[in-house]
């Protein structure tokens, strides 16, 4: 598949990444009370590191050929609901962290409420938590560790590694 180019094309698909874990008001509310408050309820996914998409797609320019025309959904070796990142989360850190589910509803007013959030991006933010609790971002392969030799690091190996974004 050229995709209309004429050099080889590959399509990467990752799954949510982990470092959204870090994102500035996660970790305020972290830091605060140990609380994860996303409107994901019961959905779940393999979170996958930016480090690990970097290995792959290094591989895949590396030696293009092998890889062209296909499509690789990359996700991390576990796949976990927001109760198991809390708690894999918590063993990191060594401190209490939880999650606590909240409604579309009062996740859509505190995305109204947020200045920095356009209508059309609250919006996409709001299918995608719905997409999130009906499964849609759900499953986990090999796809890193067949094309770089090594497998995606874990939510806690990942929560290790960026400790000092938590740190007081």
């Amino acid at each position: 598949m050229l995709d209309g180019f004429k050099t080889p094309v590959t399509h990467i698909r990752p799954t949510f990444f982990a470092q959204w874990l870090t994102y500035p008001g996660q970790v305020a509310n972290i830091k605060k009370d140990g609380v994860i408050r996303l409107p994901f309820g019961e959905g779940r996914h393999a979170p996958i590191a930016a480090e690990d998409q970097g290995r792959v797609i290094a591989a895949i320019l590396r030696e293009p050929e092998p890889h062209a025309g296909k499509i690789y959904p990359l996700y991390g070796p576990v796949e976990m609901n927001h109760h198991e990142i809390a708690a894999e989360m918590a063993r990191a850190l060594g401190r209490d962290v939880r999650y606590e589910p909240i409604d579309l509803e009062l996740f859509k007013k505190r995305l109204d409420s947020d200045s920095k959030f356009s209508d059309t991006f609250a919006q996409h933010l709001l299918s995608v938590a719905l997409d999130y609790q009906n499964g849609v971002f759900a499953g986990t392969n090999n796809v890193v560790a067949d094309i770089t030799g090594e497998p995606p690091m874990t939510v806690e190996t990942f929560i290790r590694k960026h400790a000092a974004a938590f740190a007081d």
